[in-house]
């Protein structure tokens, strides 16, 4: 017998489980390990996990939140999916309960008033891709994601702000400005993210009328990654590096089977002739700090069309490539970019 109902706490190991079974990547392949699958969940006013049963079995996941978000300077509600995955050999034996599931989560979706949902899927994971077509998403926009690892080093003297986090959290608004997906309650993130303690700071640098800044979001507490597999191109260059990295400012990579945490830089800001210059020297100095903290890796994210800012390259550096897919619910036409990227959605 095939049934789709909302998950309980009780459900949390199962979901966890079935979660486990989805590593991400390909050349890079993590898993994540956490003891709680609802920790998305308290980052949104209202969200949803659905679950699809047979034989009492659980075999996929749908989860998202209702987000009330600006669409063109207006307030407009949207539905944003952070999970949906099936059981390994359910998926493969394409079995149409999982649409099933999706088309239940979209009922409620359009029962709530979104106009279109949404979600990030990373470009190389074909199935999601795949899925995400076939249920009638498509991408509207892509972002990528600078992935680095700590580094040893002096720790630098960086203010976080959260002293004046009001007045911060006003001026990275009227920074970003009018985008869409951006938050109608821009501080709610933020303010959250300080409350549960996920948020480490605000960090910039100044210097001759120039600025750069990033945010920073710690979920160490929550959830650590596990390294599954990784090309033999970074296994080399990790013999070579991590001897060193315990001596000399140089990477350490991860070897496989290392669990590992993440800093999340989010946000990022530019202005002026030396913007991209500040940027850099500043993920330099996040670095540093992280390695101080016992972080592993940060990460940097944003849209490719940012106004704000740009990726920096360094070397060695590993770039995650997104796609935002969205499917029309009651809505006419889908938003245009520039877009906002939430660190909750992230």
């Amino acid at each position: 017998m095939f049934r789709i109902r909302e998950a309980t706490r009780e459900d949390n190991d199962a979901l966890l489980h079935l979660e486990a079974q989805s590593p991400q990547g390909t050349g890079i392949s993590i898993i994540i390990d956490r003891d709680d699958y609802f920790y998305r969940s308290q980052l949104h006013e209202s969200s949803k996990v659905l679950i699809a049963e047979e034989h009492e079995k659980l075999v996929g996941i749908m989860a998202y939140a209702i987000k009330d978000i600006l669409i063109d300077g207006r307030p407009r509600k949207a539905a944003y999916f952070y999970d949906l995955r099936g059981e390994a050999t359910y998926r493969r034996s394409m079995k149409r309960g999982l649409f099933r599931l999706w088309r239940t989560a979209l009922q409620g979706m359009e029962d709530a008033g979104a106009a279109f949902v949404y979600g990030h899927v990373k470009a190389d994971n074909h199935d999601s891709m795949n899925v995400s077509t076939k249920v009638g998403a498509q991408p509207i926009a892509s972002f990528d994601i600078l992935t680095l690892p700590a580094l040893r080093g002096p720790v630098p003297q960086l203010d976080p702000h959260l002293d004046s986090l009001d007045n911060e959290i006003d001026r990275i608004n009227e920074l970003v400005g009018e985008r869409n997906l951006k938050p109608c309650d821009f501080a709610s993130p933020y303010l959250k993210g300080a409350e549960l303690g996920y948020l480490r700071g605000v960090f910039r640098l100044e210097k001759k009328g120039s600025l750069a800044q990033v945010s920073a979001w710690d979920l160490s507490s929550i959830y650590k990654g596990r390294v599954l597999r990784m090309p033999t191109s970074l296994r080399t260059l990790g013999k070579v590096l991590n001897p060193l990295s315990s001596i000399i400012p140089v990477p350490r990579i991860p070897r496989v089977g290392e669990q590992i945490t993440y800093l999340q830089l989010f946000d990022p800001v530019c202005h002026g002739p030396k913007g991209m210059a500040l940027l850099k020297d500043l993920i330099q100095r996040m670095r540093r700090f992280a390695y101080a903290e016992g972080t592993d890796i940060l990460t940097l994210f944003m849209y490719d069309d940012d106004p704000l800012a740009r990726l920096p390259s360094f070397f060695p550096q590993e770039v995650l490539h997104y796609n935002t897919m969205a499917r029309l619910l009651c809505g006419e036409e889908f938003p245009q970019r520039p877009f906002y990227l939430d660190i909750r959605d992230i």
